[in-house]
């Protein structure tokens, strides 16, 4: 009955829309710093705002960046023109409310475009009337833990406050609400001298924790920033034994050699605190499976736009029948704010979901006021769909001259 229902309505028109917000007011934002790897992030971000409209008049929303970062525009072009003309029963299999199963003709196209299946899950859920998060099963939790995850290396933007740059955008980031912060390290790799470098990312671990207190979660990243010095990381592991850290994410790149070690130093020095990975999970032939099996990786975290609701929801399955314990944290920077009401929903209905990583951009085009914020959580709508519109008039006023349409 749900696919014949979905049948009357038809994908008629597609857009592709840059979006730009800043890290704070335009022109007087703060500058977000390096990690690891690169330079500063700068003062912005942008959104590729996919729209997907049907001859009903339903548009689902979602956010075209991975395609922007790899393929480009006239790939994407040409991978969605199919699209146009079909009626939205025919990507999922849908019974008693719940998406069952992905169709054989759209599986390649969604598997390489998992952002795509998040403006369809809206559309789905505007006809059937339900949240995005209903399509994958019942609600597990009302509100969704968020952390702010913008706190680079400051101190380098800032190097008259060394260490402390870093506390204290961390204390603004407490003041404005979120109840856990994760800090990137990673400074031996290649912005410090080696020893410096890890003496700066313990010093900023415990500059921000004396700064915020006890009670608020701080996560690591050094997007792999301490490759090549197991030595080190022993030390920088030793070095936060007592600041008690909820994660360190990407310490190292991924082999199992060096997992087990790093998993020993954390039994060892800090035993509460989580290892996680996986940004680049795609299925089981990967590293992180063998992680996984072998206990090594308490949480996975591949992107929620790369993967979309489903190929999430396959993972979660997956990994609850391979008699794991790993948990589920997506990642989500570059998703900013699409990306993040689509891991909220996800976590909804998800009961290994860990936390939802908020770059903490707002857009002035994009309403969703039912995803409130309190005390470092959002609110789960309950409203069709994704639960976010955008505003027309500003839409057609500055965004919609660079727009391209595939139609």
């Amino acid at each position: 009955m749900a696919n014949r229902s979905l049948e009357s309505h038809v994908i008629n028109n597609i857009t592709v829309t840059p979006v730009e917000t800043y890290f704070g007011a335009p022109g007087l934002g703060r500058i977000v710093g390096r990690n690891s790897k690169g330079e500063n992030y700068g003062h912005n971000q942008r959104e590729w705002l996919l729209q997907v409209t049907t001859d009903s008049g339903l548009t689902g929303l979602s956010n075209a960046r991975p395609a922007m970062n790899s393929g480009g525009m006239v790939k994407l072009y040409n991978d969605f023109s199919d699209l146009i003309g079909q009626p939205l029963s025919v990507f999922f299999n849908v019974s008693g409310g719940r998406v069952t199963s992905i169709s054989p003709r759209w599986s390649d196209l969604i598997d390489r475009y998992g952002f795509l299946d998040v403006a369809l899950f809206d559309l789905i859920g505007q006809v059937l009337g339900q949240p995005a998060y209903n399509l994958l099963g019942d609600k597990v939790r009302d509100q969704v833990e968020s952390y702010d995850s913008s706190l680079y290396f400051q101190d380098l933007v800032n190097p008259a406050e060394g260490a402390n740059a870093v506390a204290i955008e961390a204390a603004e980031a407490v003041e404005k609400g979120w109840r856990a912060v994760k800090l990137k390290l990673g400074r031996p790799g290649k912005w410090f001298e080696p020893h410096a470098g890890t003496r700066r990312d313990i010093e900023v671990v415990e500059s921000v924790r004396a700064t915020v207190g006890d009670d608020i979660k701080i996560l690591v990243d050094a997007n792999n920033g301490y490759d090549g010095r197991l030595d080190l990381l022993e030390d920088f592991v030793r070095g936060i034994s007592d600041l008690n850290v909820m994660w360190m994410e990407e310490m190292i790149t991924e082999n199992i050699a060096d997992y087990q070690k790093l998993n020993e130093w954390r039994d060892k020095y800090t035993p509460k605190t989580m290892i996680v990975d996986g940004e680049s999970h795609k299925g089981r032939q990967t590293i992180y499976w063998q992680l996984m099996e072998q206990g090594l990786l308490d949480a996975i975290q591949p992107d929620m736009l790369h993967m979309g609701f489903w190929q999430f929801h396959v993972l979660a399955r997956d990994i609850e029948e391979a008699g794991v314990d790993t948990l589920i944290a997506p990642h989500n920077y570059n998703a900013a704010y699409l990306g993040l009401r689509a891991n909220i929903q996800f976590g909804a209905a998800t009961q290994r979901f860990v936390i939802a990583e908020d770059s903490t951009l707002d857009f002035d085009l994009y309403q969703g006021t039912e995803y409130a914020f309190e005390d470092g959580k959002y609110a789960v709508p309950d409203s069709p769909g994704l639960s976010v519109s955008i505003d027309r008039e500003l839409y057609d006023r500055v965004y919609k001259q660079h727009e391209t349409v595939i139609s």
